[in-house]
């Protein structure tokens, strides 16, 4: 298999995984704003508007990212030394 296929290969299953990632993530939002975790009262348009919604997008996307890491595998060693090092470069 030449590398230009497997980077083809590798490319779409990063895009079907970043897709179901992006629903999962889209049904998170709900689940936030209905729990009991966040106080909407305190949420003011004009005063910070950017900060409940920027805190919900930070646990969303780290939420999703930890189904990834492998924990308790055998591979989790090898998968956070593959993302330190790709981070480096993107």
């Amino acid at each position: 298999m030449s590398n230009q296929i497997k980077r083809e290969k590798i490319k779409s299953l990063i895009s079907e995984m970043l897709n179901s990632s992006h629903e999962a993530m889209i049904k998170n939002i709900d689940k936030a704003l209905n729990s009991s975790a966040i106080d909407l009262d305190s949420w003011d348009e004009e005063n910070a508007p950017m900060i409940l919604p920027k805190c919900i997008l930070t646990a969303i996307l780290e939420q999703e990212s930890t189904q990834y890491l492998g924990i308790g595998t055998s591979f989790e060693k090898r998968i956070k030394r593959e993302v330190r090092n790709i981070r480096y470069f993107i």
